[in-house]
């Protein structure tokens, strides 16, 4: 049977203790692992809450918390951790055994079996066909049915109580039994970092709470491996593709690993295939040896790999001089010589970049461009982007279909991977890829894997804003490498002229302070880039509340809710993500229903982003969308017009979006912005982050900022590095 068990919450020292029978379970969510029971204590029927699933009624339960009173429930006992025992009645083993915790076991073959064995039924399950065939009506073939049901009942529910005992929840339980079936707690003893990435939501924060509760050596080989693992996964979070050797070894070292272990540890994890080690000193003797995951590995080789095949390719014109003359002719436009430099490459070349910042025409480049290809007759020309909004506005700008990168390469849910690969190659002939700054490495080698031989590749993006938030910096690799053609965009044309936020931003970008960009507030004549210096916190968070109540939306009848974009660099302080969002939320929708307490504080009406891209609800990181019901179960958002279901399990793919972070909103754009920068922002406060935190806006920018911060943001050009060498595979031909 179940054995005393504990999960993750901490009851107070002084915490109580309560005994019963599992009357009825009012609520389980099998995800989480939450549950609220009815509970026959010596004290009468209780509410119980907590970590409790799987639970069944009959089950006698042993728990340790405290006493509180729930808002809509009233008073109940909130268990921290439970001990199960089998049921210490006939009725609650009837009860038990009848209650869907063994499939097969209804409650009628239940009351048979407690009418002929009593308080011997439970053992007599136990000891296996035999006996039950001693029951009228069991035959053969029933008994070994039953039998074999309450082993494997009896298996999972001691696995599922002694993990949810190391903290594990329902939901993780569940998998972790799928993978590591009835021998799942020794093998999880052995090596508690095994789960890490298999399980979702056990990180090495669980993997090291159950290494210290089953004893494990903090510098044995588990460990060592454990932490390896864990900081190549950390570094691809950060943005990195690999981390040099040196650097795993001495963080390791730092733990009072040995060094013969250190060793062997890493050795184990490549021999596994679950490291990968490249050496690429032979193509560059200041290059040291780097450890990757291998998906990373192969995403890198294989994008360095794609390109040099089409750059070995011989250029030749897709267009004759004639039809680009008339092509051009026919739009009335006259490309500068940047622009006209960019169109013969994408024309000429197999493989092209076009960089530059706003206001340079890019997008006014690849008009011209699609407008040469359908003069000359090229063939199949396809549009994307990495998101839906970017795609949404490539669509637009160039009035030609658009679609996601994901959408174009095929995204199977079921297989988890894309439809399209070499095996199954695209039906193109010439791509080109916008913001391919928000480009990681792995879409990249999707991409470039599933071009068919012979097919041109156009990317077109901004090299000076943030790198993309998965693992790699694609774009500013091809440009640094010196192999890819390349062509900067550097005229600000004449639409950009008068805009203040091109020039704030181009000001921004030269270290200079883009004060000289604002407009006065006061003038009638308006403008579209405004700052606002408060030294005070608590100042500059009233000025944003009423610039979404009163300012914006009245003079520049922008909505609030829908099309402004607010900006912080950091979640912490009076001025970051966290505070902003409760503020705002109050000041914008003050009488949103408050949601069920499992969604964690939201309320309908209020606005939230996707921070994870989502194949199967076709919803990706950085899609804003709005909270529109929530029930005890589920929550229901609008994004675009579409309705979306989340549960509590994924709910950890949304967050509150009144205020986001500049690296969330990276992609997305807004008709208004409105960006907080202050003191508590200060190690955050970088050139880059500030340039693109301005050119998210379309139509209105209001930078709300100290003067230090400010400061501090323009003058600070340094950008953490991140790991990876597809530059120098790229170099290397």
């Amino acid at each position: 049977m179940p054995s005393p068990t504990a999960n993750s919450a901490q009851a107070p020292s002084d915490h109580e203790v309560v005994e019963g029978q599992v009357a009825g379970v009012v609520f389980e969510n099998q995800e989480t692992g939450f549950a609220v029971v009815r509970l026959l204590s010596t004290e009468g029927a209780i509410s119980v809450a907590g970590a409790l699933s799987p639970v069944h009624e009959g089950e006698q339960l042993r728990l340790h918390g405290w006493w509180e009173t729930h808002p809509r429930f009233g008073k109940q006992f909130r268990a921290a951790w439970s001990e199960h025992a089998a049921p210490s009645t006939l009725e609650g083993v009837e009860r038990y055994l009848g209650s869907g915790a063994f499939p097969g076991i209804g409650p009628d073959v239940a009351r048979r079996l407690v009418a002929h064995f009593g308080a011997d039924t439970l053992q007599a399950l136990g000891e296996g066909e035999g006996r039950l065939r001693e029951v009228d009506g069991i035959g053969e073939k029933r008994a070994a049915t039953l039998a074999e049901t309450f082993r494997d009942g009896s298996a999972r529910h001691r696995v599922f109580a002694e993990l949810r005992g190391l903290g594990l929840n329902g939901s993780q339980g569940r998998v972790t039994y799928e993978l590591l079936g009835p021998g799942a707690i020794e093998r999880l003893k052995q090596d508690p970092y095994a789960l890490i990435g298999r399980v979702r939501g056990y990180g090495f924060e669980s993997a090291e709470k159950v290494a210290r509760a089953v004893g494990l050596s903090l510098t044995g080989p588990e460990r060592a491996r454990g932490v390896a693992l864990h900081l190549m996964r950390e570094a691809v979070r950060e943005g990195h593709v690999c981390l040099p050797e040196s650097l795993v070894i001495e963080r390791l070292l730092s733990l009072g690993v040995e060094d013969a272990v250190v060793v062997d540890a890493l050795r184990a994890l490549d021999a596994a295939s679950r490291l990968r080690r490249a050496d690429l000193s032979t193509v560059d003797p200041n290059i040291e040896p780097a450890l990757y995951l291998p998906e990373m590995l192969e995403s890198e080789v294989g994008v360095a790999r794609c390109l040099g095949g089409m750059l070995r390719r011989p250029p030749s014109a897709l267009a004759t001089p004639a039809q680009v003359e008339s092509a051009l002719a026919r739009t009335q436009y006259r490309p500068d010589p940047s622009q006209r430099a960019a169109l013969e490459m994408a024309l000429l070349q197999p493989v092209s970049v076009l960089t530059g910042g706003p206001g340079t025409g890019k997008t006014t480049t690849l008009r011209l461009l699609l407008e040469i290809f359908e003069a000359a007759g090229v063939g199949i020309v396809k549009l994307a982007s990495p998101t839906g909004r970017a795609a949404k506005r490539l669509q637009e700008a160039t009035g030609r279909e658009a679609s996601t990168l994901h959408r174009l390469l095929g995204w199977d849910p079921v297989a988890n991977g894309f439809r399209h690969d070499e095996d199954e190659p695209l039906e193109l002939d010439f791509l080109v890829v916008d913001e391919v700054s928000m480009l990681d490495l792995p879409l990249a080698h999707a991409v470039l894997r599933a071009l068919p031989t012979g097919a041109r590749l156009l990317l077109v993006g901004d090299a000076d804003q943030l790198p993309p938030v998965g693992p790699g910096s694609v774009l500013a690799d091809l440009i640094t490498s010196g192999v890819v053609p390349v062509t900067r965009l550097a005229r600000i044309h004449r639409q950009g002229e008068d805009s203040g936020i091109v020039e704030a931003a181009h000001l921004i970008l030269a270290g200079q302070s883009p004060a000289a960009a604002a407009s006065d507030p006061a003038s009638p004549a308006g403008g579209d880039f405004f700052l606002a210096l408060r030294e005070d916190p608590e100042e500059a968070a009233a000025l944003v509340e009423q610039l979404l109540r009163e300012r914006i939306p009245r003079r520049y009848d922008i909505d609030p809710v829908r099309e402004v974009l607010v900006l912080a660099p950091m979640y912490r302080g009076p001025l970051g993500v966290n505070e902003l969002n409760r503020r705002i939320g109050l000041a914008l929708n003050p009488d949103g229903e408050a949601a069920p307490e499992w969604t964690g504080g939201l309320r309908v009406g209020d606005r939230v982003m996707a921070v994870r891209n989502d194949y199967e609800r076709e919803i990706f990181n950085g899609d804003a969308g709005r909270v529109v019901r929530a029930s005890d179960s589920v929550l229901t958002i609008e994004v675009d017009g579409r309705l979306l279901e989340y549960s509590a399990a994924d709910l950890a793919d949304l967050v509150p979006a009144w205020c986001v972070t500049v690296h969330r909103a990276q992609g997305s754009e807004a008709r208004a912005v409105v960006i907080v920068l202050g003191g508590t922002h200060w190690m955050m406060l970088r050139r880059k982050l500030l340039y693109t935190a301005v050119t998210r806006g379309r139509e209105l920018v209001v930078l709300v900022a100290s003067r230090a911060a400010l400061a501090r943001a323009v003058r600070n050009d340094e950008e953490g590095r991140r790991h990876g060498l597809l530059r120098v595979r790229l170099a290397a031909g």
